[in-house]
């Protein structure tokens, strides 16, 4: 478990974003760093003591909330050759100026985690969910890779919430092209001339006069037939 908390600084970016604006998440650090009991943790603008860079999974927005994970593995950036006791970690995004903020600080307390160098393949990873909430649902863009390991829970996540979405919306598109083809759909179309056909006979029997023997005329080929007009087959009629 940690503690952590949203800077002052992070409060005023957050709580600025509007509906249709732009999360943009630039790096997540790491670092061995304590709060001075002097220091207020929401006056923060960076880490105590920052070693290095971390990354994270792709963040996901369920309605007002971000949520992602960040990660640290002694693999990165050409593999950690020094171990340390990592302790603090922090979220940085850009405001409408350009400015880099820290928006997010953990802090692990009395109880950090050592990260050994990486030797021989042996890659250790240091895993921190974090949810953040925002006024309105942003767009969150990073700009750095999302080079985080992705668990079961995270891939189920990131199907539901964005490539569910994307998948339904191109199989309405998909359906919504059928169905304008006037082509689509020829057993229904058969069907329906069909039907079209037989209340045709029912409004000849019962709509005139007949007194004599009820008939049926129909043009599904034209055997011993004059034809004047221009007969179409497929609706099996005579057009003038």
């Amino acid at each position: 478990m940690y503690g952590f908390i949203i800077p002052a600084k992070g409060m005023e970016l957050l709580t600025g974003l509007l509906a249709g604006d732009t999360l943009t998440i630039t790096r997540c650090m790491v670092g061995t760093g304590q709060v001075p009991a002097e220091t207020q943790p929401t006056a923060l603008t960076d880490l105590v003591a920052p070693i290095a860079q971390a990354t994270s999974t792709q963040p996901l927005v369920h309605g007002k909330q971000v949520d992602f994970t960040i990660q640290y593995r002694n693999d990165l950036h050409g593999g950690l050759e020094n171990g340390f006791y990592l302790r603090e970690f922090g979220v940085f995004a850009r405001d409408k100026s350009g400015t880099e903020v820290m928006i997010y600080y953990g802090n692990l307390g009395d109880y950090p985690q050592w990260v050994q160098p990486y030797t021989q393949g042996a890659v250790e990873v240091r895993s921190f969910p974090v949810a953040i909430g925002v006024s309105n649902a942003p767009t969150v863009i990073l700009e750095y890779n999302a080079d985080a390991f992705m668990t079961a829970e995270d891939v189920a996540d990131y199907c539901t919430v964005v490539i569910l979405p994307q998948f339904l919306d191109e199989a309405r598109r998909l359906i919504a092209e059928h169905n304008a083809d006037p082509a689509a759909h020829p057993y229904l179309l058969g069907v329906a001339d069909q039907l079209d056909s037989r209340v045709s006979l029912i409004e000849l029997q019962y709509s005139t006069d007949v007194n004599g023997n009820p008939f049926r005329v129909t043009f599904e080929n034209l055997d011993s037939v004059d034809v004047a007009g221009v007969w179409n087959q497929n609706a099996k009629r005579i057009e003038f």
